[in-house]
């Protein structure tokens, strides 16, 4: 199966003097929706936000669509299609849900109706809230104006940090949902989610992080019945499956 993305033994920090990750290596195939796993500080976040751009590199390399992206500007692999979606401040709030949309869309107007009705068809709750500004609504509306931006820009990958958080169980579960159906409609998704059960309930696979290292990768059913991510998330040495 072809490798949409591929990071190789990167090396990130914020600062020349705090490396974050530690040599992480990763791989997300075309079809996949892949999660990383790990406790607060592992890295998770560094690892998506250093693909995005966002990060400073100073070692390893990251390959999209088999093309060289170390270090690359966000703008430019949003261009080149790969979006991300971060965790927090992921709308324009003073904007309108359809300037948000629209906003996802800027480089290539021509296409923008029809991808704002895949959009619309995937939350369709959307449509009736296009007028209201995107900072009046609630969470769980939030998240998915914002995976619908992403979306305007027709990524081939698509990445989200911690998509469920401050979410309910109820909302959590219909972003999930909505994830998969994503990847059916032909997008790659890599996930970075403390919500480990519901993340990999949907997901082909997933890597767990530590202290800024890959701690173990297997199948989504390997990781789900892994005692030591039970361990490594819950504290606890029960099987995650069994919870």
């Amino acid at each position: 199966m072809t490798a949409v993305l591929d990071v190789r033994d990167v090396v990130a920090g914020y600062t020349p003097t705090l490396q974050i990750l530690r040599g992480v290596s990763l791989e997300v195939r075309a079809g996949e929706i892949v999660t990383v796993l790990g406790p607060n500080g592992a890295g998770k976040s560094t690892l998506i936000k250093a693909v995005a751009g966002l990060v400073p590199i100073s070692a390893g390399d990251i390959r999209f669509l088999d093309r060289d992206i170390t270090g690359m500007r966000t703008h430019i692999l949003v261009r080149q299609g790969l979006s991300y979606v971060p965790q927090t401040e992921n709308v324009f709030a003073r904007l309108s849900v359809e300037e948000n949309l629209a906003l996802g869309a800027d480089f290539d107007r021509a296409a923008m109706e029809e991808r704002r009705g895949q959009v619309l068809d995937l939350f369709p709750d959307l449509a009736r809230l296009g007028h209201l500004a995107a900072g009046k609504l609630s969470g769980g509306q939030r998240q998915m104006v914002a995976v619908g931006r992403a979306l305007m820009s027709a990524p081939k990958l698509l990445m989200l940090d911690e998509p469920s958080a401050g979410l309910s169980p109820k909302l959590a579960q219909t972003v999930f949902t909505q994830l998969r159906r994503i990847r059916d409609a032909g997008v790659t998704i890599l996930i970075v989610e403390q919500n480990a059960r519901a993340a990999l309930a949907v997901s082909d696979r997933g890597y767990v992080l530590a202290e800024g290292r890959e701690r173990m990768h297997g199948s989504a059913a390997e990781l789900l019945d892994s005692p030591e991510v039970g361990a490594l998330y819950l504290g606890a040495k029960s099987r995650l499956a069994r919870k």
